[in-house]
């Protein structure tokens, strides 16, 4: 295969049932057959050098502890087969990148498509410091180790995309694999999560003679090496996830030894290693294409530091299928939560997240407001009381002091308040801008800023109902007496307005500002809990229509179901009214053809007969003229006593020649029946 689209092609989306049950060997060649093409089309990175004149750059196999650690090597490869190496121009210049962005000295190429679904792009590295033995484990490991991570999205991915369960996997016995992974990524907010299923075939004996390697001897050579060929897949058993947008990924993977060993004798694990990429990726949905060209190639530099990252920094890296029973139990448990989240948290995906419900998720951070309402209101009772008397004198001659003490005890009460009567939102916004303004108060206030800036994280949905919903714990009666307390204190009929500091006035003040801010906050209260009922019953109505929906699904599904089991049925009948038909057929072409055998041995005994008849006939008739003839003669010759004698004499010869006749037609029947007997045995 010399034709560089032919091979690109063989990577493209395919079905589960293409992949054939029988003859998968010769499957698998002609992919592998396309990834040594494409591998070998990829051009070089420059500035090379001979192979016989560089000595290996480290002493010790795999000492890179980290991609930092890894050495981009010098070493250069044989070129390949003609008809692969003509290929290269089709990548043209490899793309620029500053040396802090690429360390490693990466060549990667990009080439257009030409098929209306974005670039190829292809990476080219060769470097030391990590052994082929430990690459090989690594690359085979990848996925594997990913898929005992469980958790969001690209969970515990290496190099982005992260495995959730194995669909299938196959093996042929020369070591050849056939694997189904389903893959999943994180995407930035507000993008929703990705996911991909991917049909993986490895093999460490993909390279022919068309990839050599010449050793001392000028014989040909095929170096270590393991292909990973990647395609996009269809699979019957795994439908689109509500919450997820699946994307496709292309991609073939080359890792080989460079063989320097063979020249410089050393370790064989010093090898410089060869690792090609070549690939193309789909995110779907609604990002464009441009910007997905724009992004791989910085992708394709990052991943490289990843897996040197993880695979360096492995002391030992385990077998493939070292923990198989740990990774299939992970996978069963995946499918179970797939199966049981596509049927009850497909009405509550939204944006590509699964949200809470909502009743555990406002109790939940109804708790935490409880409790930092509580700290609060414990904090500005505090406050309150360590204030002087209406119409005393604040205790201290410091101004400063003092303005800061009464700031904390107003700004303790206001966000207890707020705490107690404000929605959710409203209150962490304020409680958080208070807290940073009473950041040089004393210690005690700084403790209650710290905890009512201590909320937990919630996500805009979560946001906006949780603020609309009503709020009811113990704290509220704790507020509710310590507003009524702060009233108590302005409503002093004792109080002279004359006699207050400016600081006692600007209590007062703000006690009155209050009182309205609470009149308003209880308004806004009310109209909120009316907004969380009506809300509320539109969720039930959501869920109502849901399930009406769901079970009409379900409905249409058995419908079709029992529609596709009556064809079949229908389709089985006729089938084995086809095979009675058959059979029928056959036994009667058996029974005409026995009737035709007996008629023809009828008519062949019958033509005997009639011949034998003819041949009796012509006899009697010529020896009545000879009896005719020697009558006359005799009765001229001796008169009626020769002719007595001679009519005895015929009687006796004409008895015996009857029964001979006789006999020799009994014989002739007989033959005649056992000939046809023995037709009709071979006929049976």
């Amino acid at each position: 295969m010399a034709d560089l689209p032919a091979a690109l092609k063989l990577l493209a989306h395919a079905d589960w049932d293409e992949v054939p049950s029988t003859g998968l060997a010769s499957y698998l060649q002609k992919h592998f057959e396309a990834g040594e093409l494409l591998c070998n089309s990829v051009p070089l990175p420059p500035n090379g050098g001979d192979p016989e004149a560089i000595e290996p750059h480290f002493q010790t196999p795999d000492s890179a502890k980290s991609a930092k650690d890894i050495f981009p090597s010098p070493v250069r490869p044989q070129a390949p087969d003609d008809d692969h190496e003509s290929l290269r121009k089709n990548w043209g210049k490899p793309v620029k990148f500053s040396a802090k962005e690429n360390p490693l000295q990466i060549a990667l190429y990009k080439m257009a498509g030409h098929d209306r679904h974005g670039a190829w792009f292809a990476r080219h590295s060769i470097f030391e410091g990590i052994s082929f033995s430990k690459f090989k484990k690594a690359i085979k490991r990848e996925f594997p180790e990913t898929l005992l991570t469980q958790g969001e999205p690209g969970a515990g991915a290496i190099r982005g995309l992260s495995a959730e369960r194995r669909i299938e996997q196959l093996k042929e016995e020369n070591g050849d694999r056939v694997e189904v992974y389903q893959l999943s990524a994180q995407m930035p907010p507000p993008v929703s999560p990705r996911e991909f299923l991917m049909m993986l075939f490895t093999t460490d004996c993909a390279l022919t003679e068309k990839s050599p390697t010449a050793d001392q001897q000028n014989s040909q050579y095929i170096p270590r090496h393991y292909m990973i060929v990647s395609k996009g897949l269809h699979h019957p058993d795994v439908p689109e996830r509500p919450s997820f947008v699946r994307g496709t990924y292309e991609s073939v993977e080359l890792v080989r030894e460079i063989p320097i060993h063979l020249t410089h004798n050393t370790d064989p694990e010093l090898n410089p290693l060869e690792w090609i990429m070549v690939t193309r990726s789909d995110p779907a949905g609604g990002i464009p294409r441009f910007l997905i060209d724009r992004g791989t190639p910085g992708a394709m530099l990052a991943d490289v530091s990843k897996f040197f990252n993880w695979a360096c920094g492995q002391e030992e890296i385990p077998e493939r299928d070292g923990d198989l029973e740990e990774q299939q139990a992970v996978s069963a448990q995946d499918q179970d939560a797939t199966v049981v989240g596509d049927g009850s948290q497909a009405a509550q995906a939204a944006d590509g997240a699964t949200s809470k419900p909502l009743d555990v998720a406002a109790q939940q951070v109804t708790d935490d407001n409880s409790a930092q309402r509580d700290v609060s209101n414990k904090a500005a009772t505090k406050d309150l009381r360590s204030e002087p008397a209406a119409g005393g004198a604040i205790g201290t001659t410091d101004g400063s002091k003092d303005a800061g003490g009464i700031l904390s005890s107003l700004t303790s009460t206001v966000q207890s308040g707020i705490t107690t009567y404000a929605p959710v939102g409203v209150s962490n916004f304020v409680t958080k801008h208070l807290s940073n303004e009473t950041s040089t108060a004393e210690a005690p206030e700084d403790d209650l800023s710290d905890s009512s800036s201590d909320d937990s994280f919630l996500s805009a949905d979560e946001l906006k109902r949780l603020s609309t919903a009503p709020e009811y714990s113990e704290s509220n009666n704790e507020g509710a007496s310590l507003v009524s307390g702060a009233s108590s204190m302005r409503s002093l009929p004792n109080v002279d307005k004359k006699n207050m500091s400016r600081h006692e006035k600007e209590v007062l003040k703000i006690m009155q500002q209050r009182e309205k801010l609470d009149e308003k906050v209880a308004k806004k209260r009310e109209a909120e809990e009316a907004k969380f009922q009506a809300v509320q019953a539109k969720d039930a109505t959501d869920q109502d229509k849901a399930r009406e929906r769901m079970e009409k699904e379900l409905k249409k599904t058995q419908e079709r179901h029992e529609r596709e089991v009556e064809k079949l049925e229908q389709k089985r009948e006729k089938e084995l009214r086809k095979v009675e038909e058959k059979r029928a057929r056959k036994e009667n072409q058996n029974k005409l053809s026995l009737v035709a055998r007996e008629r023809d041995d009828l008519r062949s005994h019958v033509d005997l007969l009639r011949r034998e008849n003819s041949l009796l006939a012509d006899q009697v008739e010529s020896l009545q003229r000879e009896n005719t003839a020697l009558a006359n003669r005799v009765g001229k010759l001796g008169g009626p006593d020769a002719l007595r004698s001679v009519q005895d004499e015929l009687k006796k010869t004409t008895s015996l020649k009857s029964t001979t006749s006789r006999v020799s037609l009994d014989s002739m029947a007989s033959g005649s029946g056992e000939k046809r007997d023995s037709k009709e045995v071979a006929a049976s």
